[in-house]
C-alpha cells in the first residue's frame, strides 16, 4: 500500500481568553529560523487583526513548528 507524507507549519497563540489556538500553513516555506517564526508570530499578535465574539483570537505567541504527518493507506476499494 502507499504512504504519504506532508509537512505542515503549525503556530500556536493564546487568545484574550487564554486558549490555545492554532495556524497552519500547509504549504510554507521550508527551513525558517526561530527568529523569523517568532517575529512573524509577535506581528501577528501585535495587530490584533483577529477577533469573534469580544475575544481577540492569536493575542499572544505560543510556539512554532513544523508537524510532520505519515499516511499509511492500509485498505482501499
Amino acid at each position: 500500500m502507499n504512504s504519504e507524507e506532508k509537512t505542515v507549519l503549525q503556530l500556536r497563540f493564546k487568545g484574550s481568553d487564554e486558549k490555545v489556538l492554532t495556524f497552519s500553513f500547509p504549504k510554507a516555506v521550508s527551513g525558517l529560523t526561530t527568529g523569523t517564526i517568532a517575529e512573524a508570530m509577535n506581528a501577528i499578535a501585535t495587530l490584533g487583526l483577529f477577533s469573534r465574539k469580544g475575544v481577540t483570537l492569536y493575542d499572544s505567541a505560543v510556539s512554532g513548528a513544523y508537524v510532520k504527518t505519515t499516511t499509511q493507506e492500509l485498505y482501499k476499494v
